[in-house]
């Protein structure tokens, strides 16, 4: 009985007091490896919250490299950026030797008094043929010496100065390419009290005084002031006039910056 009582004994002791070792051991080994899972979970958790940390952190800077291939860009369309009506073109900035505006159209269609002919881009054209019917019913005669110039024609003008004048010739005329004549924009204006020359005389009669007042409401900005030559690199020429439009030649007119200064900061860089 004590031995039937004892084997009873030693079950109630197992069921009551727990497993045996070896139920120990197996027991301890479950509770690591679910330990071990459960460190593996958090750890993968983490992982990824930094991983969405740095994706957040990174991405910021994906507008930098969209301006960085922006800023590696093709440059746009030649013709279209030289046929701006504020291009930029001195001594540091040209136009290439092909190059010839789309739109000229002859002075002479707009009413505009020329010598010899000449052809102007049409907008200008246009403004200009108002300019001149608008002076010369205020009294005041304008005439054109010269308008647009190709680049062969610039450098024969250049030739001709240079062995005149040597190398002050420079400050003068514009090298090849360099030539405001060459974009289509730029006119030289006479007129019978000047000689139908272009001179600084031209400077000292009321035709000159009426488009210092008044140019500018056209589009029209004196390219080479006096006082400026650091600025520009050419002498005065009273006589030289360029279109920019009504709203650049405006604010140019508000502003005490030569032509070169003011689309230096508002112009468009040459690129034909």
């Amino acid at each position: 009985m004590r031995g039937d009582f004892s084997g009873g004994e030693d079950l109630v002791s197992r069921s009551v007091l727990g497993p045996t070792k070896k139920h120990r051991r197996r027991g301890g080994r479950l509770v690591v490896i679910l330990a071990l899972v459960f460190l593996l979970g958090v750890g993968y958790s983490l992982l990824g919250l930094e991983e969405e940390g740095m994706a957040l952190a990174i991405w910021p800077s994906t507008p930098v490299a969209e301006s960085s291939k922006k800023q590696t860009q093709e440059p746009s369309d030649s013709a279209t950026t030289c046929d701006e009506m504020n291009v930029l073109v001195d001594r540091s900035h040209s136009l290439s030797s092909e190059y010839v505006p789309r739109d000229l159209v002859s002075l002479q269609d707009y009413g505009v008094p020329t010598l010899g002919g000449g052809v102007l881009r049409r907008e200008a054209a246009e403004h200009l043929g108002r300019l001149v019917e608008d002076a010369a019913e205020g009294g005041e005669e304008l005439v054109v010496a010269s308008a647009y110039r190709s680049y062969e024609e610039q450098q024969l003008s250049h030739e001709k100065l240079r062995s005149a004048f040597g190398a002050v010739a420079g400050t003068m005329s514009a090298t090849p390419g360099h030539s405001q004549h060459q974009l289509g924009t730029a006119v030289d204006f006479t007129h019978a009290a000047a000689g139908y020359q272009l001179w600084e005389p031209f400077a000292r009669t009321s035709a000159y005084r009426w488009l210092e007042d008044h140019a500018w409401e056209y589009g029209f900005v004196l390219a080479y002031p006096r006082g400026k030559k650091e600025q520009t690199g050419y002498q005065w020429e009273p006589w030289h006039y360029r279109y920019v439009g009504v709203e650049d030649a405006k604010r140019l007119e508000e502003s005490d910056l030569s032509l070169q200064a003011f689309l230096e900061r508002v112009g468009t860089m040459p690129h034909c």
